[in-house]
């Protein structure tokens, strides 16, 4: 009984519950019909669990699990100096470890750079750690996929802001929250 129960107690004293945030790019409809329409052969052949319709993104920082305190002084970060750009979606890839399949675009726009940079630099005056991997900005398709050959119709998404993302458990697969959006100039 006490295992189910949402927070747990040490001690005498409540768990504070931790949530699990990224920032992202989040498309617009239009940006994400045309990518679920260029996508889609793609992912029915990798014969993997195609990753729902309202789930898809770029994540620019995978923050992790945070406490509350910690969750209020991101919502409090400063308007970012980035400017819009249009992210070219026209690569498929795979991770095989991972067993990924992923869109992304082959030549990533500096303006994204910046931003992901930019933004890791606001965190880490909060405290909070970069991830030691690589940035690779794509959009996940699909889980437990293989790889497969095809060619991709190019999706233009226009990036006009980021998001702050909260990430909890569903059923069949995560549940998306947008906590705060930010403009870019």
């Amino acid at each position: 009984m006490a295992a189910s129960r949402a927070r747990s107690v040490r001690g005498g004293a409540e768990r504070e519950r931790r949530r699990r945030v990224f920032f992202a790019l989040w498309p617009d409809e239009g940006t994400r019909e045309a990518l679920v329409r260029a996508t889609q052969l793609a992912v029915e052949r990798s014969a993997g669990r195609a990753t729902p319709r309202a789930n898809l993104h770029v994540t620019v920082a995978f923050l992790g699990a945070v406490s509350a305190a910690e969750l209020a002084r991101i919502r409090q970060i400063s308007s970012p100096p980035a400017a819009r750009f249009v992210l070219s979606i026209d690569t498929l890839g795979f991770r095989p470890r991972a067993r990924l399949l992923w869109a992304a675009s082959g030549t990533v726009p500096p303006a994204l750079l910046e931003l992901e940079s930019w933004l890791w630099s606001e965190l880490a005056e909060l405290g909070i750690s970069r991830e030691r991997r690589a940035y690779l900005p794509h959009v996940t398709l699909a889980r437990r996929a293989r790889h497969v050959s095809e060619t991709l119709t190019l999706v233009r998404w226009p990036v006009a802001e980021f998001v702050l993302v909260e990430s909890s458990p569903g059923a069949r697969s995560s549940v998306y929250e947008i906590l705060e959006t930010w403009p870019l100039k």
